[in-house]
């Protein structure tokens, strides 16, 4: 009864959101992701292997973060989640035994190429990556100085199922939420939010435009590799 006054996106914002709060954060979707790993056909082989339900959860509520989040700060706001289609995205959900059916959020084969990529790069498998290791991403396709930017990028961006993002953490390291979010922006750099990604990453002074000195000052390193 509580809920009647509302439309369907809103009453999603309020189920799932903490009572004391006007936003979601990434934890609080955790509840939906047991529901759905539990009760879902198409995520029934999981079963056995809790490590990669875990796994999974995570990317697909950074996925989340990632697309809906826009100001990035980890909390998701009722504006933010109308101008998303994420509660459509869940009724396909609830509607289709094939979870890989469902491209946005759920699909367990785009979480597989994300989790192996991030694998891949994790020599020592601590679950962190070094710039060293970032570097050895798509055949050492990236140079230096925009690994550095995007670490730089990615350590403004709350990423975490938090409240508030670790202030402690080393800043030249990433974890797995922080790779979602740069592979993504890698893969598809046609989204919105890959463009701003990328442009948060070029625009080093942060002045809101991309002036020729930085472009000119990627174009070198790029230029000294190819030569």
């Amino acid at each position: 009864r509580e809920l009647e006054p509302y439309d369907e996106i809103e009453r999603f914002f309020r189920l799932v959101k903490r009572i004391d709060r006007e936003y979601i954060v990434g934890i609080d979707f955790a509840p939906l992701l047991v529901e759905l790993l539990t009760y879902h056909p198409g995520l029934a082989f999981l079963a056995d292997t809790p490590e990669f339900q875990d796994k999974y959860a995570k990317t697909v509520i950074t996925r989340i973060l990632y697309e809906v989040n826009t100001s990035w700060n980890g909390r998701i706001t009722l504006r933010e989640l109308r101008k998303s289609d994420l509660l459509k995205v869940c009724h396909l959900v609830d509607e289709e035994k094939d979870i890989n059916v469902i491209n946005r959020y759920f699909s367990y084969e785009h979480f597989y190429v994300l989790y192996c990529k991030f694998w891949e790069l994790d020599c020592d498998h601590d679950f962190s990556l070094s710039k060293d290791d970032l570097m050895r991403h798509g055949g050492h396709a990236l140079t230096r100085v925009i690994v550095d930017r995007v670490f730089t990028v990615l350590a403004t961006i709350n990423v975490h199922e938090q409240d508030k993002k670790d202030n402690d953490k080393d800043k030249n390291l990433i974890g797995y939420e922080e790779f979602i979010f740069f592979f993504l922006s890698e893969e598809d750099k046609t989204n919105p939010t890959s463009l701003r990604f990328w442009f948060r990453c070029i625009d080093i002074d942060g002045d809101g435009v991309i002036r020729p000195w930085e472009l000119r000052y990627f174009y070198d390193h790029q230029l000294v590799r190819m030569q």
